[in-house]
């Protein structure tokens, strides 16, 4: 029997009927999959047997689904409600803009990728390639910032499912908010990245499909009258500053939230390798382009064809007045089978966009927190962080304003991990320093609340504070200044302190690191990870550039340039521990492939971080290990003099002579 428009308790049953099968089936699919076809797939297998699998499903997906999961975990349900409502106030200029904005920082992740896997191939996340590149500390300032900035996208997501039910369903945000949590939770426990990224195939698919037959609809339904340059709208609908705004603004916002979302950076280690990486990035980007492009006509068009109260209607549902016939029908709710169909698309979409940040965010516990331990603690991980987020999206916030400020926190802090991360020459690391990273976002947010204060002050410093650095971070409708101002002096200061350091080191003035100043704070090792105790084991070495980097077998016959001591050993003093030099020897010899004794010689006469010559009484083995990182542990002062070292056993840089490291001795 077919549902009258006026059938509320009808079109509400069809709704929540089809839409929480659409997520069971997903959800089943998920585990249906990981049961009894992964192990069917090379490589699939080894992803649920360990961790680091379990997190990164390394060297696993082809381009095609590489692409699809670029695209699921990008496009969520906030496009149902953010470019629609976006479109009707920054005009088509910023419709433009935010899709094509998107877009990029897909295939800036997926070349960035490319230079990360070449230069740090052990790295398992974001937070082990800022520690390879930079030090513990920075890595402990970006996993907070990671944290915080996918848990801010996931409350966003479940506010706007929560909120579409509520305020166009008619029903109340909290059971369909539950039942996404409960399901999506359930299949991203059991199969982490490997079953986000099958599920992100069909629900991309899918999503791609409802979206055609929806752009359909428009184009055989819409009929209003557009008046010629957008009519009393044009302000609003043509150029105008928001819309120029956007030029700049959705670019650099969307770049820093996506650098600083773990859940993209798992596509570039579960790549099979650069090519499924790099193509899947760019098909991925047209496909988003496209489909946030689409969401934000649909809101233009309704706002251009006067289907818009903007007086009363709901700014999250501008998308819905496109569906309607006349302005005078009001505040849309549902009642046609199109309608309905949205909802599963947000549905569906909403799902994927959740366990790509579900995944995200256990990958970024998990690889800092939780490295030696078991599986099952990565699994508690995904549920344990869903309940506060599900809790705190009931109040039914402001999703651009959530956006906003995981958006400006990003701008403030991911220049310098992009130079960073090109840059690793000796200059690049001795001025791009962790301690230089750790100043530039310090600083920079600072900043931005000293420039919010100023352009709002009332003449009171402490109403004008708190008042400007609300504006700045919740308040401000993406406008340009502000990001602007985020984004310019990250870099500035990141530069003048690292030029300034390396022009005193030049005159023979030498400092002390951030990770060398709080290394004498209890308890700060434990909590950076820098170093932590590990069982006897035989001695692993990685390569002079940065820790990540393996070097030949040692033991093996094809000996690297020169010759080792027959029964010595290679102690590593991590770069992060002495900011005042380069990040080993291949910033001598611009090599990482093999080891030149005079270079070490030369390198020990100088306060370098790199490799050093103990001399052992037993062999030791030699062998690349999968994480550098995640295993360094004090060495105690070595009995035996070492060659070119002071006595004591000490590096010259540490303050205090402070140890050595090293992974363990067989």
């Amino acid at each position: 029997m077919a549902l009258s428009e006026t059938d509320t308790e009808g079109w509400l049953a069809l709704s929540y009927a089809l839409v929480i099968s659409a997520l069971v089936a997903f959800a089943a699919y998920a585990v249906l999959y990981t049961k009894f076809f992964s192990g069917k797939h090379k490589g699939e297998s080894e992803t649920l047997e360990s961790t680091a699998g379990f997190i990164t499903a390394r060297n696993s997906q082809s381009m095609w689904r590489i692409s699809w999961s670029f695209y699921a975990g990008s496009v969520g349900a906030w496009c149902i409600t953010g470019p629609p409502g976006y479109a009707t106030f920054a005009g088509w200029l910023g419709m433009v803009f935010y899709a094509v904005a998107t877009g990029i920082p897909i295939i800036l992740i997926a070349f960035l990728g490319t230079k990360v896997q070449e230069k740090w191939p052990t790295a398992n996340s974001l937070g082990d390639f800022v520690m390879l590149r930079f030090g513990p500390t920075a890595r402990l300032l970006t996993i907070i910032v990671t944290l915080f900035n996918m848990s801010i996208f996931m409350l966003a997501e479940f506010t706007t499912i929560g909120g579409l039910f509520q305020d166009f369903v008619g029903s109340v945000n909290y059971p369909i908010v539950i039942v996404v949590g409960i399901l999506t939770t359930a299949y991203t426990a059991y199969g982490g990245l490997l079953v986000s990224i099958v599920t992100d195939q069909v629900q991309a698919i899918l999503s791609l499909l409802i979206l055609a037959v929806v752009t359909i609809y428009v184009a055989a339904t819409f009929r209003e009258d557009l008046p010629e340059n957008f009519g009393e709208l044009e302000d609003f609908l043509g150029p105008n500053k928001s819309g120029y705004s956007a030029i700049f603004v959705m670019p650099l916002s969307l770049i820093s939230a996506t650098v600083f979302n773990e859940g993209m950076w798992q596509r570039v280690w579960a790549a099979q390798d650069e090519r499924a990486l790099k193509m899947g990035g760019c098909i991925a980007c047209v496909w988003i382009v496209i489909a946030v492009f689409l969401y934000g006509l649909f809101g233009f068009l309704a706002a251009w064809g006067g289907l818009i109260d903007f007086e009363t209607a709901n700014p999250n549902l501008y998308m819905f007045q496109v569906f309607r016939s006349g302005p005078g029908e009001g505040q849309a709710t549902v009642s046609k089978w199109v309608e309905v169909l949205v909802l599963v698309l947000a549905a569906t979409m909403n799902q994927s966009a959740i366990d790509s940040l579900m995944n995200g965010i256990t990958a970024t516990l998990s690889s800092h927190f939780l490295r030696r331990e078991p599986i099952m603690y990565a699994r508690f991980c995904v549920v344990l962080i869903s309940i506060p987020i599900c809790a705190v999206a009931l109040k039914n916030l402001s999703v651009l304003q959530i956006f906003l400020t995981g958006n400006m926190l990003g701008a403030c802090c991911f220049m310098p991990l992009v130079i960073g991360g090109y840059w690793d020459s000796p200059l690049g690391c001795r001025v791009v320093s962790e301690s230089a990273y750790i100043f530039s976002a310090i600083t920079t947010v600072l900043i931005t609340i000293a420039y919010g204060t100023g352009r709002q002050w009332n003449g009171n410093l402490g109403e004008s504070i708190e008042y400007g650095a609300k504006y700045n971070w919740v308040l401000q409708g993406y406008e340009w200044d502000y990001f602007l101002v985020a984004w310019g002096f990250s870099w500035v200061t990141l530069f003048l302190f690292g030029f300034t350091a390396e022009a005193l080191r030049m005159n023979g003035i030498e400092g002390y690191g951030i990770s060398e100043l709080l290394g004498v704070v209890p308890g700060f090792h434990a909590l950076a990870q820098d170093s932590k105790e590990q069982g006897p084991g035989p001695l692993h070495t990685c390569c002079m550039g940065c820790l990540g980097k393996p070097v030949e077998d040692l033991s093996s016959s094809s000996e690297p340039q020169g010759k080792m001591p027959a029964g010595s050993a290679m102690v590593f003093v991590p770069p992060q521990q002495n900011d005042r030099g380069v990040n080993g020897l291949n910033g001598l010899n611009g090599q990482n492939n093999g080891v030149q004794p005079e270079l070490q010689q030369q390198q020990m006469s100088t306060p370098l971080a790199g490799f050093y010559p103990v001399f052992q009484p037993a062999p030791v083995q030699f062998s690349t290990f999968p994480n550098p990182a995640e295993m360094w542990q004090p060495y105690p002062a070595p009995q035996q003099p070492m060659m070119g070292m002071p006595p004591n056993g000490m590096h010259p840089g540490f303050p205090m002579g402070g140890p050595m490291m090293t992974h363990g001795l067989a």
